[in-house]
């Protein structure tokens, strides 16, 4: 409850005293001072502290490009105020034909790029495949050649051995004939067996000459022969075979696709493929230009008509109108009585805002006046098209409240020692009392501890009053 004030003037003097005139002012020596009173009673009282602040948003959004492209119109300027869903920017719509066209051959390149590597790796692990099988292939038919060709070799020179042993037996036999012959010559008995010998050696001979064209001509080691002569030159193709191949291999292992390559196509393709949906999606979206997704003010604007756009360019930023604080810098000393959740009042142009401490920054700056202090931000509950941002206000803190307690009006109560005390009238005089005092604002105070409900506190703004002193109530 806020009393009105009234001034008191003094009056002293009784029933014969001498009269002081001063500045025009009559003072009569022990008079009953008149004082201003106020019947303790049980009221709300809450405490506000008053700070500077500056309007801002608490929610900006910029949009960016999301193509390149060339700008047709904007419809904005910086201070324009928007509404959820206007055109800010549109685009030269042919030149976004031009890119969609652009886009989709780039994709039809890049898939043609991925089918070929792929054909071309298939190709060469085919390639290498096929080499690698007849390689092994090659490897087990040299090894059966050699053995055939160290087989026949054998059965070659078995054979040619078997003749030379029967040739040496018949010329060891020819040449016992032959000195079976001589001795019957010259023995005077052995003429009967001459004719004999001579029989013998002559086919001993016959033989030797059959061996000797054996060993020459042998229909069997001919053959063979033929047959060793075919399996060298199998050899010797198996081995030219096997390399080219071996080098068909070594080119194709170079050449072909690894897992780690063939991962490495995938992704790449994928990312193609969305990189060009995106773009299809982002040109798609630019045919409808650049809207407002939200109600608010613009603050930025770094596009101009026919500009040349690059991708991911800042082209305009909005401010809401519709989240609004007021950021407030706090002293050491007032900052302990905020808290978060507190109710406030800020004054913006000639309306007043109701709002709520939703932010209280863990780190000291610098306010206006150089001096270090916390950042507080009050949220406004229902801001207007009315508020223009970076306005300078004063927002007023509920920072204490009670309810249904003893109070007093704030000029009543006087401090002395760092204790803080009232006049109460009793008996028409001034009676003085300590008290404890709690929550406080510009007019009133709360009693903790000190008086009671019904008393009455008096004071005079122009005068001292003194424990004991007389004093008359104004009326």
């Amino acid at each position: 409850m806020k009393n009105k004030k009234r001034t008191g003037f003094i009056i002293a003097g009784t029933t014969a005293v001498t009269a002081l005139v001063a500045a025009g002012v009559v003072i009569y020596a022990n008079a009953a001072i008149k004082v201003e009173s106020f019947k303790v009673s049980k009221d709300d009282v809450s405490q506000v502290l008053e700070l500077n602040g500056t309007v801002q948003s608490d929610k900006t959004q910029s949009m960016f490009a999301g193509v390149d492209a060339k700008v047709d119109k904007v419809y904005v300027k910086v201070g324009d105020t928007v509404k959820k869903g206007d055109l800010l920017v549109s685009f030269d719509e042919e030149r976004i034909e031009y890119l969609k066209t652009l886009a989709e051959y780039e994709a039809e390149a890049a898939a043609g790029s991925y089918q070929n590597s792929i054909e071309m790796g298939n190709r060469t692990q085919s390639l290498y495949n096929e080499a690698n099988s007849t390689i092994v292939i090659l490897d087990q038919k040299i090894a059966d050649t050699q053995n055939l060709i160290l087989a026949l070799q054998k059965q070659i020179s078995d054979r040619k051995a078997s003749f030379a042993g029967e040739g040496a037996a018949l010329q060891k036999s020819i040449i016992d004939t032959t000195g079976k012959i001589a001795d019957s010559t010259e023995s005077a008995t052995g003429n009967a067996n001459t004719d004999d010998y001579q029989k013998e050696l002559s086919n001993l001979q016959k033989l030797a000459q059959g061996n000797a064209y054996n060993q020459q001509y042998d229909s069997e080691i001919l053959n063979m022969q033929n047959e060793l002569n075919r399996l060298t030159a199998d050899l010797a193709n198996y081995k030219e075979y096997k390399a080219q191949l071996t080098s068909q291999k070594a080119s194709a292992e170079t050449a072909r696709l690894t897992a780690g390559q063939k991962e490495q196509l995938e992704a790449i393709k994928a990312q193609s493929e969305l990189t060009t949906e995106e773009t299809l999606k982002n040109l798609e979206l630019a045919k409808d230009g650049i809207r407002a997704e939200f109600d608010g003010i613009v603050t930025e604007l770094n596009v101009e008509e026919g500009a040349e756009i690059a991708r991911g360019m800042n082209l305009v930023t909005i401010a809401s109108s519709n989240d609004i604080i007021v950021k407030c810098s706090v002293n050491k000393y007032d900052i302990l009585s905020i808290e978060e959740g507190q109710t406030t009042s800020s004054r913006i142009g000639n309306t007043d805002y109701t709002g709520t401490v939703t932010r209280i920054e863990k780190i000291t700056g610098a306010d206006a006046g150089a001096t270090p202090g916390v950042g507080v931000e009050v949220k406004l509950d229902n801001p207007d098209d009315a508020i223009i941002l970076g306005l300078d206000t004063k927002t007023k803190v509920n920072v204490a409240a009670v309810e249904d307690t003893l109070c007093i009006p704030k000029s009543a109560a006087l401090e002395e020692d760092g204790k803080t005390y009232v006049f109460v009238e009793k008996d028409k005089k001034a009676v003085k009392k300590t008290i404890e005092t709690g929550v406080k604002n510009d007019d009133m105070i709360e009693v903790k501890s000190g008086l009671n409900e019904g008393e009455v506190v008096v004071w005079n703004e122009e005068a001292e009053i003194k424990n004991g002193m007389d004093i008359r109530v104004s009326q």
